[in-house]
């Protein structure tokens, strides 16, 4: 079911939900699945996991504020923002403790809200981010920042699809990029991305939050990720003791380059009652 959320402040926030409102009483206390959208990213392109999971787990996608449907509000985007909306989204939806999946952006809003809101986080699946940024990771940022200030939303898609996608995949799908292009300039809109970028270079290190994780996690990392490099995301596995479980020949999108491979892993993970396979490091 798609739908709207309106936040305090009056901010419009898109959702969408998979077998939320048809559970039995009996099922209540059953963690939802959140999934946390990166950078550009919709509710949409969530779908394949969404379908993947519904039929076990209540879902939850949304678009976080400024990003696709949802409105950028009149408050000055932040971290605490983001973890904020997602409180109150969870307690529109009656939603008492969540698992939250979160890939790059939405990874560092999943991890912030576990370490303020622990109670109501059930287990933790961290994709795409380690856990300090680079300087090159810095530098990517604020350059998409500049050629989309400057050329658009186009021109920005074409200078990030090189990046957030492996060389596999881009070998393997190179055909399919203007369609993508023309799906992110679709669903983007240029003054709500320019403020999210801007945002995005004030946050703390995700190594700030880590520290204070005290439910079960799950870090996962492509091999070729340019953006957080596994060495970076190892780090961040150690600091809260999480699993880790490394993607080979993928990038920095990885429900997007190894869906099948990322399901099956998130579902393992999510729907453990004790320690899985997964490597400990």
């Amino acid at each position: 079911m798609k739908s709207s959320f309106t936040a305090a402040d009056g901010c419009r926030l898109h959702y969408e939900t998979y077998g939320l409102q048809g559970m039995r009483r009996s099922e209540a206390s059953r963690s939802a699945v959140i999934f946390l959208s990166g950078t550009t990213q919709t509710a949409l392109q969530w779908r394949p996991q969404a379908l993947f999971f519904r039929d076990q787990f209540p879902v939850v996608c949304y678009d976080g504020r400024a990003q696709g449907k949802s409105d950028p509000g009149s408050r000055k985007l932040s971290l605490d923002l983001h973890v904020e909306d997602l409180y109150c989204l969870l307690a529109f939806l009656r939603v008492g403790r969540a698992h939250l999946v979160g890939l790059s952006h939405g990874a560092q809003v999943a991890l912030a809200f576990a370490a303020s809101h622990p109670e109501k986080t059930a287990r933790l699946v961290l994709c795409g981010v380690g856990a300090e940024p680079g300087p090159r990771t810095r530098a990517v940022v604020r350059s998409w920042m500049e050629i989309l200030d400057i050329n658009g939303l186009s021109a920005m898609a074409w200078a990030a699809l090189p990046v957030i996608l492996g060389e596999t995949y881009l070998r393997a799908n190179e055909r399919l990029l203007p369609k993508m292009v023309s799906a992110l300039v679709a669903r983007n809109r240029k003054d709500s991305l320019l403020a999210h970028f801007a945002a995005l270079l004030t946050y703390p290190p995700p190594s700030d939050n880590a520290k204070r994780i005290s439910r079960p996690c799950l870090v996962i990392s492509g091999s070729d990720d340019l953006l957080n490099p596994p060495a970076s995301a190892r780090r961040l596995a150690r600091m809260i003791a999480a699993d880790y479980e490394q993607f080979e020949q993928v990038g920095h999108s990885v429900p997007v380059e190894a869906a099948g491979r990322f399901n099956r892993t998130c579902h393992r993970f999510l729907s453990a009652d004790a320690a899985h396979s997964a490597r400990r490091f």
